[in-house]
């Protein structure tokens, strides 16, 4: 009896950490649950955190689709910089609202144009964090932002000539870009401690272009390096 007591305890304490990681209790990187009774049913919640802050810098690699083409039809690679701020929206789940403002030079290049367009940018994104045994986290993320043009320049590389890109098309006869802009925002990026990277697309829905007869969009692709603290 009192073998088979021993085997069965040993047993015991040998399953506890397959129990544990599978069940995700506990402090720990893979760990950010618990459970609780609700009559006759077993709750999970989350209890990481529900509030972080970060700062983000990167490559943007952005162009013009749609009608206005002959200015900004290529990529053109710009500068994207910024902070954010996530905050929990449930404790069920590492689920949060994700916000902030940055700066982004987007536009676009073709064989007789350069266009560059800067904007503030604000962020408005739901992410889900998906934390693992070794350390990394996974966040997909989804939503979309707003921006506003802040400055910018339509370079002619023919007639070595360069005008403001935002403003009325009727100016000096060049068809300028709106300052207001929007649309979706998909992406995936990974943590690992404080340090976070992720791969970004914007797809512009705001019609960029001031011209009656053209729709253009902008559609960006940010690869982003920071820390969250």
């Amino acid at each position: 009896m009192k073998r088979i007591l021993t085997l069965a305890l040993v047993a015991l304490v040998a399953a506890m950490p397959l129990v544990a990681q599978r069940h995700n209790y506990g402090p720990g990187p893979g760990n950010r649950y618990d459970y609780e009774r609700s009559g006759s049913r077993w709750i999970r919640n989350y209890y990481g955190k529900d509030l972080y802050f970060g700062l983000r810098i990167g490559p943007a690699f952005s162009h013009v689709s749609g009608d206005a083409i002959d200015y900004a039809s290529s990529s053109k690679t710009g500068l994207h910089l910024g902070g954010v701020v996530g905050f929990g929206i449930t404790n069920r789940a590492p689920v949060f609202f994700e916000t902030g403002l940055s700066y982004v030079n987007k536009g676009g290049k073709s064989n007789y144009w350069t266009t560059s367009l800067s904007y503030l940018e604000l962020p408005l994104t739901f992410k889900y964090i998906h934390y693992t045994d070794i350390g990394l986290s996974i966040h997909p993320l989804f939503g979309g932002y707003l921006a506003v043009g802040i400055d910018g320049s339509i370079k002619d590389f023919a007639n070595k000539t360069k005008v403001g890109a935002f403003g009325s098309s009727k100016e000096e006869g060049v068809d300028r870009f709106k300052r207001f802009d929007g649309g979706l925002r998909v992406g995936c990026g990974v943590g690992f401690s404080m340090f976070y990277l992720d791969l970004v697309y914007d797809i512009g829905l705001a019609n960029v272009s001031h011209n009656d007869y053209d729709s253009s969009c902008n559609r960006t692709l940010y690869l982003n390096f920071g820390v969250n603290f």
